[in-house]
């Protein structure tokens, strides 16, 4: 038996409150996801990059916060009876993108099969120990599951004539969990609402099929919408979270780290490196209770790198370093 976290009601969660009327927009699925990996992967922005000001360096440094997380997103659950579009796996797309663009977060783009939330949730539980075991396979720091668990769509307009103008209405409620691979703890939960609206002109009674397509456009239009906002929480989210590493190969006196230039670090950067800890269970119930921080073995300096996102350092003290054990910034 594993700790399991329940959805619950989402605390500020929008409720659909009213339409608006917006043009309507063609809903490929996330053909925008494609179009900004495609023109982004190789030009990645640092997270230290924002360097163009006159301020103190002392001001200008300690204004560069942590290098960038890497964040795995599962495909969404789909709980809403609308089951054109596949919902899910564009929702998640969606949430994917707009984190990628903004540029402070990594995005794994060599994932083949994205998990759904629906593999890790019973009911409304959450099992976190699955949840976190995945999220270390998948080797992220952060784990983001989400569900759809409404979706309201209406047409009104004329009711007679040959030909008669329509206007489609569709809304969204989204929801996030989001948690810390590491200590296996979540960091929050958040709620979105998004909202489309389309207008057009039939004929007769109109085409069943056509208007099953219609709705699911409209649907992902309304998702689309939805992801800005929900990004901008689980960043907030994740941004509170300290920075970890991890030391991938150790070759006589050289360390190599899973993260590099694209995850911010800069030649230089003092590394603390620390025992990755322990898992915790309940004795009396198996229930997953956390990770215990780890010993802390010494510190390695940044001194080049390798790859798109790989480090080479070397030792500034301490001694009997493995594979696997976590780096942070000093």
């Amino acid at each position: 038996m594993n700790r399991v976290e329940t959805w619950g009601p989402v605390s500020g969660f929008l409720g659909v409150a009213f339409f608006a009327v917006a043009g309507m927009v063609g809903c490929q699925r996330s053909p925008a996801y494609r179009q900004d990996v495609s023109s982004l992967r190789d030009e990645a922005p640092s997270y230290y990059s924002k360097l163009g000001d006159q301020r103190p360096p002392a001001d200008r440094v300690a204004s560069m916060g942590q290098p960038r997380k890497r964040v795995a997103i599962f495909d969404f659950w789909n709980e809403s009876p609308v089951r054109e579009g596949a919902l899910g796996a564009f929702a998640a797309d969606e949430l994917r993108r707009v984190l990628f663009t903004s540029g402070r977060v990594i995005i794994p783009l060599d994932v083949k099969t994205q998990p759904s939330t629906e593999d890790y949730t019973q009911g409304e539980k959450v099992r976190v120990a699955q949840l976190v075991r995945e999220g270390r396979k998948l080797g992220v720091a952060v784990v983001v599951i989400g569900r759809i668990p409404r979706v309201v769509f209406r047409t009104r307009g004329d009711d007679v004539g040959l030909l008669r103008q329509k206007q489609s209405l569709a809304a969204v409620d989204v929801e996030v969990k989001i948690f810390d691979v590491t200590s296996g703890r979540e960091l929050a939960a958040v709620g979105r609402a998004g909202e489309a609206a389309s207008n057009s002109i039939v004929t007769g009674e109109g085409d069943d099929a056509e208007v099953l397509t219609q709705r699911a456009e409209l649907v992902r239009l309304a998702l689309r919408n939805a992801a800005e906002p929900l990004a901008s929480d689980v960043l907030r989210s994740i941004e509170k979270m300290t920075w970890e590493g991890r030391i991938a190969k150790i070759l006589g006196g050289k360390i190599y780290l899973n993260a590099g230039r694209s995850s911010g670090l800069v030649s230089g950067d003092i590394l603390r490196v620390q025992t990755q800890g322990e898992d915790i269970y309940d004795p009396a119930t198996g229930a997953f209770l956390g990770r215990t921080p780890g010993q802390l073995k010494g510190t390695l300096e940044v001194r080049d790198f390798i790859g798109p996102d790989g480090a080479m350092a070397e030792i500034h003290t301490g001694a009997n370093f493995q594979e696997g054990d976590l780096v942070r910034l000093y």
